[in-house]
């Protein structure tokens, strides 16, 4: 096994706008808290390479990621074998347009797909043998994070991850844990967030770093505060740092179909969605009913091009024998816990925002209580819901799979 690491800057300049916090904030950077990198990671074993990217953004486009598939194809990298993820934090720029949260700069956007493709060539003129491959799966405790969707609801209280002892250049370390990236609050200053700051202390080690996060979309943290923050990264790292199992240095990868399915409408009950979620904002002049009267015509102008299904692809690598699986959705705790489970393996890296980001995958029960993440998510996502059950079918369609690559 040989591995490669690289990295390249993707810090917007001043003046793009930030995602999220809220519709139409303009809320467009100042200053730079830190840098934001595509950081990416090729594995070669024989004539198999893989690779795996992670970007400082709080999600990508299909445009940029097709770029960078193109360029990897030239480096002998297929597409199947390519786990592209971000962060999601939300004090960085949009690459696609979600309504109200960041309108996306174009001039910015060009210079993505190049940037990443520069820290993929890194990797591949960084490859050196690999002398061993360790792996940890530890708990944490403490009250950094919660569940924001269900009281006392599951939290995903672990850190995962590898690291690659290389004969002659800088160990690599990929760590994994689920969180929002929103530690920073409505700030103005371009951030990675928890993420970053996970980097910054594993680069003082004189590691190269790798954070890949894991399903958040129903995880964020207790408060948005910098001491807080910092905590939560010196504790990922802290457990990340302790004592670690070997592993056999052997690579597979691959890939799953899956076919979602969308809630069927009719042209009345788009209608009536966006009238009540306007009524639910409190009239006509709020954003959020800016947001959905935007997605109410969208829908109807392309009514005869809707779809009740979507094909999607769930990617694999599974590094020592231990699974990283990346799911393209803000997915839901329960969601890894189901794919974990049926699997057989606590230890799997599952990871959410890969590729182009479709938005939530809600659980059944977060769409029976109409939640954000539920109904009002599609509206600035540009999609129709989900149906109730996609979520768990997922979760288990993807941990049989696994299951049976695994056996």
């Amino acid at each position: 096994m040989r591995a490669g690491y690289g990295k390249s800057e993707l810090t917007p300049p001043m003046g793009v706008e930030l995602a999220g916090y809220g519709y139409y904030l303009g809320r467009c950077a100042q200053s730079v808290r830190d840098p934001l990198y595509a950081r990416a990671m090729m594995i070669e074993n024989g004539a198999l390479r893989t690779l795996i990217i992670c970007c400082d953004l709080l999600g990508l486009s299909r445009a940029v990621c097709g770029a960078v598939f193109a360029h990897a194809r030239t480096l002998g990298v297929p597409e199947e074998h390519i786990l592209i993820v971000s962060i999601h934090t939300h004090t960085g720029p949009t690459i696609k347009y979600h309504e109200g949260c960041g309108f996306v700069s174009d001039d910015y956007v060009a210079t993505v797909a190049p940037a990443i493709c520069r820290a993929v060539d890194a990797a591949a003129a960084d490859l050196d043998d690999v002398n061993a491959l360790e792996y940890i799966c530890a708990p944490f405790e403490g009250d950094h994070i919660y569940n924001r969707t269900i009281k006392d609801g599951p939290v995903d209280r672990h850190v995962r991850g590898f690291l690659m002892t290389r004969a002659e250049k800088a160990d690599i370390a990929v760590v994994s844990a689920a969180c929002h990236g929103v530690f920073r609050g409505r700030v103005t200053a371009v951030s990675a967030d928890f993420a970053g700051e996970i980097c910054r202390r594993l680069d003082a080690q004189g590691l190269c770093s790798l954070y890949l996060n894991g399903l958040c979309g129903d995880i964020d943290p207790t408060k948005q505060d910098d001491a807080l923050l910092d905590s939560f990264a010196a504790l990922v790292v802290s457990r990340f740092n302790e004592s670690k199992k070997p592993l056999p240095t052997t690579l597979s990868a691959g890939s799953f179909p899956f076919t979602l399915r969308l809630t069927p409408v009719k042209i009345e009950d788009i209608r009536e969605a966006a009238a009540q979620a306007a009524a639910r904002a409190g009239g006509e002049a709020m954003p959020a009913a800016r947001v959905a009267r935007t997605w109410e015509r969208e829908m109807l102008e392309k009514f005869a091009r809707l779809s009740e299904t979507e094909d999607i692809v769930t990617k694999y690598i599974l590094l020592g024998g231990v699974p990283v699986m990346a799911l393209p959705f803000e997915g839901f705790t329960q969601i890894g816990m189901d794919i974990r489970r049926i699997c057989g393996r606590e230890d799997a890296l599952v990871l959410g925002c890969a590729e182009e980001l479709l938005g939530y995958l809600p659980t059944k029960g977060d769409i029976a209580r109409g939640t954000y993440a539920a109904l009002e998510s599609t509206f600035l996502y540009k999609r129709l819901p989900v149906v109730p059950g996609e979520a768990e079918r997922l979760g288990e369609e993807m941990g049989f799979a696994l299951e049976r690559v695994l056996s």
